[in-house]
């Protein structure tokens, strides 16, 4: 820590010392001196060595942009193999966005107020150039809210590195999105759902298997026969489909360690299940050789391989269409549902939340547990008699 004080020379006149601390061969440390007509002087010369000796290390030989780094710092998570593949396909998208506008700027020099101004040509003229040579879309605020969370990583990982001496994007200003809250269907929705898929037993099955285990579309495409115990009547959360570039992406990894999960299934759906395994197998047996049977998903897509996340998408907007359901999110509409009668029902919140697989009980009451009219009526009605 540098600092300064005043001293008297022998000659009898006032002088103002400024002294700090260096780190010299070996990590021995050396304490250093100099000394000045005026404290001011002092001051500032005490201040510029604190600076170079924090600053001391910190550099980019390589003289990166900020398309060179961006494109490095993909390619090293690419690497580690620690990142699903649809983060990296966002991280991707975002980035390309960020080095289409501001590609060019220095690593070292990139500043809050160059964020500042990408954020803001994001918002009024879009991304980068689509490919049909059409001009970009405005982006969305959340949108460009991405974006800024993208180069924060990446930029939080630069400082890591040692490249950059600070994070131009913590002091960046993102525009501020407002809190949207999602629902999910009501007891009411949930019968006329069910009763909308009578027709197609699969997709009766996955309704039944969404509501009463809360579990994410990804997780419901990755059940497979070797996850499933008819019999003990469980299943083991422990792979995940997603979708990357429209093409379906199989994950042996879940997407986090609470994630990876067994849970009870209640009798009814265990007879659904042990149906649905009946259709798969009757299914394989007709395509013969050609089928995936490694693993034997038990809402297959086409020839036993992963079904496309989007395609179960569309087949619950349907039963959501003819049930006319409006304003829900067609598949997580059903995990919302799960959590919050879950919770009306009296289940605590620490059984929902490793029913769901989250990391806290802090996130499921946050984004699912609803109000729910019944029990909102009958707490007023218990608060009432105290008057």
């Amino acid at each position: 820590m540098a600092s300064t004080r005043k001293i008297t020379t022998r000659a009898g006149s006032i002088r103002w010392e400024a002294r700090w601390r260096e780190t010299g061969p070996g990590g021995k440390r050396i304490d250093r001196k100099a000394n000045f007509p005026t404290e001011r002087e002092a001051k500032a010369h005490a201040r510029k060595m604190e600076a170079e000796r924090e600053g001391r290390g910190i550099g980019d030989p390589n003289k990166h942009t900020v398309a060179s780094y961006l494109k490095g710092w993909l390619a090293h998570l690419e690497a580690r193999q620690d990142h699903a593949p649809t983060t990296l396909a966002g991280y991707r998208r975002h980035a390309e966005m960020a080095i289409h506008h501001i590609g060019h700027v220095a690593l070292e020099k990139l500043a809050p107020l160059d964020l500042d101004r990408l954020y803001a040509v994001l918002m009024a003229e879009g991304g980068k150039p689509r490919a049909d040579g059409k001009p970009s879309r405005p982006l969305s605020r959340q949108s460009v809210l991405h974006v800024h969370r993208c180069l924060h990583t990446a930029l939080r990982q630069a400082c890591r590195w040692r490249l950059i001496g600070s994070n131009p994007a913590t002091d960046a200003s993102p525009p501020s999105v407002p809190f949207k809250p999602s629902r999910g269907y009501t007891k009411d929705e949930i019968a006329r759902l069910m009763e909308a898929a009578q027709g197609d037993a699969e997709g009766y099955c996955a309704q039944a298997v969404l509501l009463t285990t809360g579990l994410r579309r990804s997780e419901l495409l990755g059940l497979a026969l070797d996850t499933v115990d008819l019999d003990a009547g469980i299943i083991t959360v422990r792979r995940t489909v997603t979708e990357v570039n429209g093409r379906p992406v199989v994950r042996e990894i879940a997407k986090s360690k609470t994630s990876m999960r067994t849970l009870s299934i209640p009798s009814p759906v265990v007879a659904l299940l042990r149906q649905q395994k009946a259709r798969v197998l009757e299914a394989a047996m007709a395509w013969g050789a050609e089928y995936s049977r490694e693993p034997m998903y038990l809402f297959p897509g086409l020839a036993g391989g992963p079904m496309p996340p989007m395609a179960l998408t569309l087949k619950l907007r349907q039963f959501r269409r003819r049930a006319k359901v409006e304003d829900v999110q067609p598949v997580h509409g059903w995990r919302h549902a799960a959590a919050t009668l879950m919770i009306a029902d009296g289940a605590d919140v620490k059984t929902a939340q490793a029913r769901l697989g989250h990391s806290t009980p802090v996130i499921t009451l946050r984004l699912y547990a609803d109000k729910v009219d019944d029990r909102d009526v009958a707490a007023g009605e218990a608060l009432a008699k105290y008057l």
